[in-house]
């Protein structure tokens, strides 16, 4: 008799520690199946940057960010003389309302030479779905500092981030702005 109540007391334990954790798994999982609506400003991840003070990238890192509430972030990379700079972005957007991403190397004052087959800016339009593009610039000018703006509008979308940076043996030639007829 004395050891059935010795069991009883770590049993009650056991069944009110299994009660407790069950209520906190389905308060997360009522997140993940849409019973709890989260802000948008809420759902923000991944590193964070200003057009004032741009975030500064690893060229050997992916960054996973969730951008929500219209907003803008920017990231910055140091080109030396003669490197590219390609960006590959994917971007997921899981619910049901149209998204938008927007992409873009700013414009520095001494132009970015082109690369073959890739832009400075790339727009993604989503519904339901994942896509990826790439953008990409060339530096013949000495060492400068390229800012990413990434722009978000939208149903908070899921963004993935990866650089690549390499030494260029010859970049294309800038080329010249075009002729409007004003001198």
């Amino acid at each position: 008799m004395g050891g059935q109540r010795f069991l009883m007391i770590p049993m009650r334990f056991f069944i009110a520690a299994c009660a407790l954790l069950s209520l906190c798994s389905c308060a997360e999982i009522s997140k993940d199946v849409g019973l709890d609506e989260v802000p948008d400003i809420e759902q923000r991840e991944g590193p964070t940057g200003t057009l004032d003070q741009p975030f500064a990238l690893d060229p050997f890192q992916k960054y996973n960010l969730v951008m929500a509430a219209h907003e803008c972030r920017y990231f910055q990379m140091k080109l030396p003389e003669k490197w590219y700079w390609k960006v590959a972005v994917t971007v997921v957007n899981r619910e049901a309302e149209h998204g938008r991403l927007t992409a873009r190397i700013l414009p520095p004052k001494t132009p970015w030479n082109p690369l073959m087959n890739l832009g400075t800016e790339k727009n993604f339009e989503l519904g339901r779905e994942s896509i990826q593009g790439a953008i990409g610039i060339g530096n013949n000018g000495p060492t400068r500092i390229a800012v990413l703006q990434l722009c978000q509008e939208g149903p908070p979308l899921k963004i993935v981030v990866e650089s690549q940076i390499a030494t260029a043996f010859e970049l294309p030639p800038v080329s010249p702005p075009p002729d409007n007829g004003e001198e």
